[in-house]
């Protein structure tokens, strides 16, 4: 497991593992946000693909699901 931290939360790849349904080992990225009350996201890909994953491609992954989580560029959590 290889954890980033970025802007607004933190970006982990998992182990590779095998699954029935995939031909090729596959390897899970999450990103959770600092103040989503454990909200967040969460990509299957190859682990072929993963593996020079870095700082860069964490910034990367966590600016695109931040777009997702948010409504109007909102960064707070109000109920």
């Amino acid at each position: 497991m290889r954890a980033f931290t970025t802007t607004n939360g933190v970006v982990t790849v998992y182990a590779p593992f095998w699954s029935i349904h995939f031909v090729q080992q596959q390897v899970e990225v999450t990103y959770k946000p600092n103040n989503y009350h454990g909200w967040g996201i969460v990509r299957t890909c190859n682990a072929v693909d993963c593996q020079d994953f870095n700082q860069a491609d964490a910034d990367k992954f966590a600016l695109n699901a931040e777009s997702k989580l948010r409504i109007n560029g909102d960064t707070s959590c109000a109920a």
